[in-house]
C-alpha cells in the first residue's frame, strides 16, 4: 500500500512540475533588455594599463635545450602578442609569466 501511495505522489508531482520556458529568442529581439539595466552603471573590465608577462623562450635542438632568452613584455592586445610568437608552442604558463618553446631546423 504505501508502495501505491509513493508512486501515486511521485506520478502527480511529475504531471504538476512547470514547463520548461523557452528563452530563444532571434538577435534583434531585445525584449530580455530590462530597462532598469541601461539606467545603471555596469562595472567595466577593460585595463587601463598593459598586461605586463615575463616571457622566457626556449630554443631545443632535438631534446637538448640550446638557448633560453628571459624578456619583460607589455601587452595591450592579445591578438598582437600571440601574432608575434607565431611558430612558438606554449610550453608552460602561469599567472604573469609565460615559457614558449621551438624547435631548430636542420635544413
Amino acid at each position: 500500500m504505501q508502495t501505491i501511495w509513493i508512486s501515486i505522489v511521485l506520478i502527480i508531482s511529475l504531471v504538476l512540475q512547470p514547463a520548461p520556458e523557452v528563452t530563444e529568442k532571434r538577435a534583434v529581439d531585445h525584449s530580455y533588455a530590462s530597462t532598469s539595466t541601461f539606467n545603471k552603471d555596469v562595472p567595466a573590465f577593460v585595463y587601463q594599463e598593459p598586461l605586463e608577462l615575463k616571457v622566457i623562450l626556449k630554443t631545443y635542438d632535438d631534446d637538448e635545450l640550446v638557448d633560453t632568452e628571459v624578456t619583460n613584455e607589455k601587452i595591450w592586445a592579445m591578438e598582437d602578442f600571440w601574432s608575434n610568437y607565431d611558430g612558438w608552442t606554449v610550453e608552460d604558463q602561469k599567472i604573469g609569466q609565460i615559457v614558449f618553446q621551438r624547435q631548430v631546423d636542420h635544413a
